[in-house]
């Protein structure tokens, strides 16, 4: 299968709460990965594609996004709803966030993801 994505989606698997734009209660789910383009989330809750469209995410250390997303593929499994979004709103500055957020909190990630791509050039 071919990668198409330009930036690495990290496999954080953070707990996060989830808040629609209708400003029910949050909504607590776990962020399986995320990038600049898009996140997976995994919820015990089947909600409409529309809640996505506009909502907050909260992860640990008070990390926040204010994001819009479509739904690209939703699935269940185990008793588990698990959605993969494409944001198709977002600015500039929660994509330097994103960035921030994995480097401050998941710098392993960064050191494998870069072993790998450097092993990947140093074949071509």
């Amino acid at each position: 299968m071919d990668e198409r994505r330009f930036k690495p989606r990290w496999l954080i698997n953070q707990r996060a709460e989830l808040i629609a734009d209708n400003g029910v209660k949050p909504i607590s789910c776990l962020v399986e990965d995320i990038s600049q383009g898009g996140i997976r989330i995994s919820l015990n809750r089947n909600l409409f594609d529309e809640v996505f469209s506009n909502f907050k995410l909260t992860l640990a250390n008070e990390f926040e996004l204010s994001i819009g997303a479509q739904v690209v593929r939703h699935e269940q499994k185990y008793e588990r709803n698990i959605y993969a979004l494409s944001f198709n709103r977002i600015s500039d500055s929660e994509k330097a966030g994103i960035d921030h957020y994995v480097k401050e909190n998941f710098r392993d990630l960064i050191v494998k993801h870069w072993w790998e791509e450097g092993e990947l050039n140093a074949g071509a």
